[in-house]
């Protein structure tokens, strides 16, 4: 035992640390995809394979080391979406830009405003922020706009006679970059059914992306944020307020109202 001691110095160490490091960030970029839910489906294949090299099942290793081979590729086919996503989430940007700085205290109460505005008067709507990873190429889908945020603006784009006020608007660098984008649906088959399309893609982009989506709905007029690939429904202004207050604040070094929108989304809200 205190020969393995000895072995180890301050090298393995560091092997060892960044190893770890390098499987817990695997594993945080597959959270909410379909490869985490079918981990253990991997898990016990691999170990399978193992116990029929550990143990005398001749019958098994043999069809474990013919399956072996193509074991990689079955799992790339599988995994392909989950693949791209996983790569997606990768894909930081470098730099935040300075421009960033311009999602201020007032931009976030006048677009909870906005929703607000919209819910009252039962119009649906999909407002989606942009974080560390660009939305560019879902940006380029829609109709560009460079817009200022302004209650109007959003209420005019979201009007069911205005030819845009399908898809969503995105939220880049303290302006509207873009409305009528089509965002990718959610397709885990739990989510309730009666979810419709605009929660769905609100879904969605938040298993593909880190973004956050707003969500207001055109038959019950509810407020709802979807992040990190979970749906918070039926929130106030007030709680979206601090929702985005907490984590848009965060990422470009503004004051954050600590613990605040933590903690409501700690308690499990539905």
């Amino acid at each position: 035992m205190l020969s393995i001691f000895r072995q180890f110095d301050g090298w393995s160490l560091l092997d060892v640390a960044l190893l770890s490091l390098i499987i817990y960030n695997i594993l945080i970029l597959m959270r909410g995809t379909r490869a985490a839910q079918m981990m253990s489906g991997v898990v016990l294949v691999v170990g399978t394979f193992i116990l029929a090299n550990v143990l005398p099942l001749s019958t098994l290793r043999w069809v474990m080391n013919k399956f072996y081979s193509s074991f990689i590729i079955i799992l790339v086919i599988i995994f392909q979406d989950d693949i791209r996503i996983v790569l997606r989430r990768m894909g930081f940007r470098s730099k935040m830009l300075q421009s960033e700085q311009e999602l201020s205290d007032s931009l976030i109460r006048d677009l909870v405003d906005s929703a607000s505005s919209l819910s009252k008067h039962r119009l649906g709507g999909l407002i989606v922020f942009e974080r560390t990873i660009v939305l560019s190429h879902y940006i380029e889908g829609g109709v560009s706009l460079d817009a200022k945020i302004s209650e109007k603006i959003i209420s005019s784009i979201f009007n069911l006679k205005s030819p845009i006020h399908d898809g969503a608007i995105i939220i880049q660098s303290g302006r509207i970059a873009a409305a009528a984008c089509f965002l990718p649906l959610a397709k885990d088959p739990s989510l309730e059914p009666t979810l419709g399309t605009r929660h769905r893609a609100a879904i969605g982009i938040t298993q593909e992306t880190d973004a956050i989506a707003l969500v207001i709905s055109e038959v019950t007029g509810q407020l709802s944020i979807a992040f990190e690939g979970k749906l918070h429904k039926n929130l106030s202004s007030d709680e979206c307020s601090s929702f985005l207050f907490e984590h848009l604040q965060a990422q470009i070094g503004l004051p954050q109202r600590a613990g605040r929108a933590l903690n409501m989304f700690g308690r499990g809200r539905p």
